[in-house]
């Protein structure tokens, strides 16, 4: 039974095909239209060129699809029959928690239960997980309450926004939890329930910053006391939410493994944090974001065929990156050989430059993995500076992600460094230096879950370069421009790096630099 998932009618529109109940392609619909998060009542009221890259990597078409399951995230509602081509086709609605659910249990193994927690729409829910089934949604009490904390929290703080709490975890990076103490009354959790007062969160905020209360929301302000104890709010908020969180995981899970889906589980702080108060309880979905609904549509027909490749996104041959590349009139070369490709890039790293990685069929979701990557060097001082400040256009301090060699990970990272979801983690003292650039003031390294889940030439790429120059790993960010979707077909890629500071580009095995001289001359 092929089974087309679809979701995002007002943002992150995406689409999904699972076929007998493995996902076997999913892409979202920023990717063809090139506008971070539209959703697809922008692009004509269905998400056409995702449904047909999705039905292409399958090698199927319109005809071949039995099922349409459209995911309730919009104003209105299609049931019955016909939507976009699917004329003839019986489509079937399913709410966005349980598609956030589904998609929990199909990327983490053999759990007995979901946790949902989203904010959009919010709500906090659990599922019993029974066969091949997910039974009925059991709303947590409190859980509306919450989210209107966050955002009265939020609001003070001057970072008011769609998903408050992404913006209050991106806020507390760098922080302390010095005030949970203080939230803890405001902020508990008791039997699977939630209590959480805005009034009296409002209340313990302001006596917090005392004579600086008004200067809160001033997400500009120069004064250093402010912007500490801005920080330090955000990373109280997170940690007692984690706490909570883990309340509520702890009642229902007896002990046993946890799937965890929806957009609160895609928060670096937040996973760390549970990470801390609980190592093994929590499965974190692939894509826990909004658009990660797409593949929970899909996959709702049943089976439970798990679903841990992301490489779900369209694919381009070599005919297709030539092609493109002579019409850009571009010189490049072509390397037969993976070993000296390799060799060549690891030496561009080590010398400090940015390279485009565009490998593979394209990752699903807003990480790339390595398949769509710009690579750098961590043991460069200046890397940081130069990553954030020049390429991606944001604060010097913001977290850059590292991918790890697998086989360096148990010896540089403390703790579980294979687990699931986006998190920080902390570096072994003896590898503190090499990879300094990319470390917190904690020495954490921010990781995307299990080196597994990489793409496999990255993989290579990451094993190579640690031989050659001792360097466990790689500062791994998407290859995009800054506020632009992730770089789907090699024309993207070209227009990416032709536009920034990325001084050479690898797609599959043809290699581009903007140093002409030294593409056919330099190392080889």
């Amino acid at each position: 039974m092929n089974v087309l998932g679809i979701s995002g009618r007002d943002r992150d529109a995406a689409a999904a095909l699972a076929v007998d109940g493995k996902v076997v392609s999913a892409v979202a619909e920023e990717s063809f239209a090139r506008v971070p998060g539209i959703g697809y009542v922008q692009t004509g009221g269905f998400p056409n060129a995702a449904v047909t890259a999705c039905l292409q990597r399958a090698g199927l078409d319109a005809a071949d699809v039995h099922e349409v399951v459209v995911v309730d995230d919009g104003r209105i509602k299609p049931t019955g029959k016909g939507i976009g081509p699917f004329h003839a086709v019986p489509v079937r609605e399913v709410s966005a928690e349980r598609a956030d659910a589904w998609h929990a249990a199909v990327t983490s193994g053999d759990a007995s239960a979901v946790l949902v927690c989203s904010a959009d729409p919010a709500s906090i829910a659990t599922f019993s997980r029974t066969g091949d089934d997910l039974g009925p949604r059991t709303d947590v009490a409190g859980s509306a309450d919450l989210v209107r904390a966050a955002r009265r929290v939020a609001g003070m703080l001057g970072i008011n926004g769609a998903d408050p709490f992404a913006a209050i975890d991106r806020l507390g990076y760098g922080g302390e939890p010095a005030f949970e103490k203080e939230f803890s009354t405001a902020m508990s959790s008791k039997a699977a329930a939630i209590h959480a007062d805005s009034d009296e969160l409002a209340d313990t905020i302001t006596r917090i910053a005392g004579p600086h209360a008004a200067s809160l929301a001033d997400a500009g302000s120069l004064n250093t006391r402010v912007l500490n104890t801005r920080r330090d709010i955000a990373s109280s908020f997170v940690s007692r939410l984690a706490g909570l969180v883990n309340g509520v995981a702890e009642q229902i899970s007896d002990g046993r493994p946890l799937a965890a889906g929806g957009a609160l589980f895609g928060n670096a702080g937040l996973n760390t944090e549970l990470s801390r108060l609980a190592p093994d309880r929590f499965a974190i979905s692939a894509v826990p974001e909004a658009v990660g609904r797409a593949v929970g549509a899909a996959a709702s027909a049943g089976n439970f065929r798990s679903t841990t490749n992301l490489a779900l996104g369209p694919a381009y041959s070599e005919e297709d990156v030539k092609r493109t590349l002579d019409n850009c009139r571009l010189d490049y070369v072509y390397e037969p050989d993976w070993a000296r490709l390799l060799n060549r890039v690891s030496r561009m790293l080590a010398q400090g430059k940015f390279v485009g990685w565009f490998q593979g069929p394209m990752s699903f979701g807003p990480r790339s993995l390595g398949t769509r990557s710009i690579l750098a060097d961590p043991s460069n001082r200046y890397a940081r500076q130069n990553v954030n400040e020049y390429l991606r256009q944001r604060p010097v301090d913001e977290p850059l992600p590292l991918a790890f060699a697998a086989s360096t990970v148990d010896q540089c990272l403390t703790g579980d460094g294979l687990g699931s979801g986006v998190r920080d983690v902390t570096v072994d003292q003896s590898w503190q230096p090499t990879l300094a650039s990319a470390l917190d003031a904690r020495h954490a390294a921010r990781i995307h879950g299990d080196a597994q889940l990489l793409e496999p030439q990255l993989r290579a790429l990451l094993a190579y370069h640690f031989s050659a120059t001792g360097v466990p790993a790689l500062i791994e960010v998407d290859l995009a421009g800054p506020g632009e979707p992730l770089a789907c077909s090699p024309r993207d890629a070209v227009r990416t790096v032709y536009s920034s500071a990325i001084d050479a580009l690898v797609i599959g095995r043809f290699l581009l630099m903007k140093d002409y001289w030294l593409l056919r001359t330099g190392d080889r």
